[in-house]
């Protein structure tokens, strides 16, 4: 019996939470709500707690979870950038933090940025297979003086693309 989740909060990804500093800023109000750290302890606010996900396959992910009294920033650390690495996430990508009802276990997932709505990216296949999403992102692509637009193959898997498909966009001056 699968256990039911509720969302908790969303989270657009800036070049900082993707870059060299290795961390993710948690908004305040998310973060208190959420993750409360202990009141009381201020070396739970600086060394941290580790806090346990599941991504979308079922994968463990552990990431240290603390309060930056120099920035007064809840931020997810040490994990965190290698989480970014295998999802291979961008600014303007959207984590998805989401809890099982209970409130025992947590899940993190992840979308593409989202783009124009002119934009050929509005037809885009969404993997459905849990509560996180993924979308195929077109690559443009001038050919000769043509623009296209390559859509990679949908497969079964999100990460196993292999290849592309190319063609004419409707508006050729975009």
């Amino acid at each position: 019996m699968e256990e039911i989740k509720e969302a908790m909060f969303e989270k657009p990804l800036t070049p900082s939470d993707v870059g060299k500093l290795n961390r993710l800023v948690i908004p305040k109000q998310h973060a208190e709500k959420y993750f409360p750290l202990a009141n009381n302890d201020s070396s739970a606010e600086e060394k941290g707690l580790l806090l346990s996900f599941e991504d979308e396959l079922g994968k463990p992910w552990r990431f240290r979870y603390s309060y930056w009294t120099s920035s007064q920033s809840y931020v997810l650390t040490k994990g965190w950038s290698r989480y970014v690495k295998e999802k291979k996430l961008d600014a303007g990508d959207v984590v998805l933090f989401e809890r099982t009802v209970a409130g025992d276990r947590f899940f993190i997932g992840w979308r593409r940025r989202r783009t124009s709505p002119d934009n050929i990216i509005s037809r885009a296949w969404t993997h459905d297979t849990s509560p996180y999403f993924f979308q195929r992102v077109p690559k443009r692509l001038r050919l000769f003086g043509v623009n296209l637009e390559c859509m990679p193959e949908q497969q079964t898997e999100p990460e196993m693309v292999h290849s592309s498909a190319c063609f004419m966009r409707e508006n050729p001056h975009l």
